[in-house]
């Protein structure tokens, strides 16, 4: 994918109404330099001819507007003829305004300065003064001069060279009352993102593709030192278009009337501008008023935006043509109509416009002013190559490819910490079963040694009923085990129940039984028997019914009774069960978290559908001026 490109500023001052941040290029072969502005409305580049200056301008006229271009000296020049202009109609600048068309080498850029160059693009050479300055069009829009015969924007020739990424670009007015003087910027394809401030709003464009950035202007909001957000459009919000070709705003006449009381402007019917003074700039200077733009998509509700402009961005200078002398004005115009509410070069000096044709979006932000910061790019896809959806806060573009020290710290920090607590509960765990099985083998092993002291007589565990409470029966019996592991069994008759006694070292058990008493069975003296010692198992252990009928001698049967946990505690013989928080542990160990994938899409989020550019924009031959 190409790279986006960055237009190099003149790092000049331009404009009889400005004064303005200008870009270079170099129209011709041989190559002539020009200063020019940019628009965002028109598809060719406009240059001011040699017919632009005449001796009543003066000596400095040339170089106030731009230098001139002569056609007559380049060898790469295809004349088209004269057309009419046709853009700002609406604000009644072009309607009797004529160019003189053709087609010639384009190079951006001071020479030496490696500017890309094309050949063969439009040029319109201007003589009138209602355009003081030349322009670089930014619109993909064809340029027609009849029903069947049209050539392709500068922007478009780019693409289709594979010169740039996308149809898209990024720019801001540059601010002349800024830290020193900062510059105007300009990137094709792309946009600048050292130079705003993201936001999370994104524009759709208009249907009229020659007014296409429209935008729903919601509110103007006058702050100073004494009062804050004070409402400046009474009837309500607008739309505006959005323009860098015409330096002014253009608003309703309410609205204007609101400012004009807001900054004690007087309105001038003779050039209709808002004249400044000394003595009141110097007022609006100790005033810090400002006026803040409510922006969103619709002229009410939904996401907004908020662009602050401070005074000093309306502090400009208005001079020949417009005035006999140089003098400051207020560029706040009276709107005649709908079609006339612009935001025009003025907003653009605080504001950041990034615009993507091929997805028909755009978006503005507050521009940020930040001394000695560099320059970064970032590319606009072309539709259909995205990789991701672009945020496009302007969206939210990355101040640097690389995470910073700090940020990178923390999250090694953080991996190690998760580590550590991982592997400690790991731990934790594994050595409490370590030590569950130690006790289960300790007990387990109590049982399997017939050697035990005889004498040693410990206190039988009790036996609980099934509510959790002591049996008030004590057992005070004893069974010993003789040396040679002989075992005696007698019976003995307590009403209807029968009972059997065990010696041992680990105290005396008595047992419920249905085994009749030995008056009952009619027998001779029970014989004795050694038994064998043989290992419990693990399970035998734990299920009371096995462990009885292993220390039984031959032919006594207990009573299958099957007592839970909550009936019966055997003492030291008790083999407690793991709980289901100990079991599970081990498997409630945290899975590693996927971070989704970060979103990319551009400042200018929107629809992604492609557009048919009109390929009439009206222009029609006319006689020159």
């Amino acid at each position: 994918m190409a790279k986006p490109i960055s237009v190099e500023p003149s790092q000049g001052w331009d404009g009889n109404d400005g004064p303005w941040s200008t870009f270079v290029v170099r129209v011709g072969n041989p190559s002539q330099t020009l200063r020019v502005l940019a628009s965002t409305t028109i598809p060719e580049t406009w240059v001011v001819m040699v017919d632009g200056c005449t001796p009543q301008d003066g000596p400095k006229c040339a170089n106030n507007r731009g230098n001139l271009f002569n056609k007559t000296i380049s060898t790469t020049w295809e004349d088209h003829g004269i057309f009419e202009l046709g853009d700002e109609r609406n604000l009644n600048f072009t309607e009797f305004d004529n160019g003189d068309y053709g087609n010639d080498t384009l190079a951006l850029g001071y020479t030496g300065s490696g500017g890309l160059s094309l050949n063969r693009q439009v040029v319109a050479g201007i003589a009138t003064k209602r355009f003081y300055l030349g322009y670089l069009g930014l619109t993909p829009r064809p340029v027609n001069f009849s029903e069947t015969e049209s050539s392709s924007s500068y922007l478009s020739n780019l693409k289709a060279q594979s010169k740039i990424p996308s149809l898209s670009f990024g720019y801001s007015a540059g601010a002349y009352y800024r830290l020193k003087k900062v510059d105007a910027t300009l990137t094709l394809g792309g946009y600048d993102a050292s130079r705003f401030t993201p936001n999370n709003v994104s524009l759709g464009f208009a249907t009229d593709v020659s007014r296409d950035l429209v935008v729903g202007l919601q509110s103007i909001r006058f702050s100073d030192s004494i009062s804050t957000n004070k409402e400046l459009m009474p009837d309500g919000g607008i739309l505006a278009f959005v323009d860098s070709t015409d330096p002014h705003i253009w608003l309703p006449l309410t609205a204007c009337r609101a400012i004009e009381s807001a900054f004690n402007l007087v309105y001038d019917q003779k050039t209709d501008l808002y004249l400044v003074n000394d003595s009141l700039h110097a007022k609006l200077l100790a005033q810090n008023a400002s006026l803040t733009f409510i922006i969103g998509n619709k002229i009410k509700d939904g996401e907004t935006i908020s662009i602050t402009l401070p005074y000093l961005s309306f502090d400009l200078e208005a001079s020949y043509e417009y005035l006999n002398q140089t003098t400051r004005y207020f560029p706040l115009r009276r709107a005649a109509n709908d079609s006339q509410y612009t935001l025009g070069r003025t907003f653009l000096q605080e504001s950041y416009l990034i615009v993507d044709y091929e997805r028909q979006n755009f978006s503005l932000s507050q521009s940020a002013f930040i001394e000695n910061t560099k320059q970064n790019l970032i590319p606009i896809p072309p539709l259909g190559n995205d990789t991701s959806v672009i945020n496009r806060t302007p969206q939210q573009p990355p101040a640097s490819s690389k995470l910073s020290g700090g940020v990178l710290t923390g999250i090694i920090v953080a991996i190690l910490t998760l580590v550590i607590l991982v592997s400690g509960s790991i731990i934790f765990l594994i050595r409490r079963r370590k030590a569950n099985l130690a006790k289960f083998k300790q007990e387990e092993t109590s049982f399997e040694k017939p050697e035990l002291d005889a004498q040693t007589k410990p206190v039988i565990s009790e036996l609980y009923n099934p509510h959790g409470e002591a049996d008030s029966r004590e057992i005070n019996k004893n069974v010993e085990l003789d040396a040679t592991m002989e075992i005696r069994t007698a019976a003995e008759v307590e009403g209807s129940r029968g009972g059997v006694e065990m010696e041992g070292s680990r105290g005396g058990v008595e047992l419920e039984s249905s085994v009749p008493a030995a008056a009952e069975l009619g027998a001779g003296p029970v014989t004795r028997q050694e038994l064998p010692s043989p290992e419990p198992t693990a399970q035998e252990m734990l299920s009371p019914n096995v462990r009885a009928e292993r220390f039984l001698a031959p032919g006594i049967v207990p009573e299958q009774k099957s007592l839970s946990s909550s009936e019966m505690r055997l003492g030291q013989g008790c083999i407690p069960s793991p709980t289901s928080a100990e079991t599970n542990a081990l498997d409630y160990l945290p899975s590693a978290s996927r971070a989704p994938p970060r979103s990319t899409r551009l400042a200018v989020p929107g629809e992604e559908k492609r557009h048919t550019f009109s390929l009439w924009s009206g222009r029609k031959k006319r006689g020159r001026d």
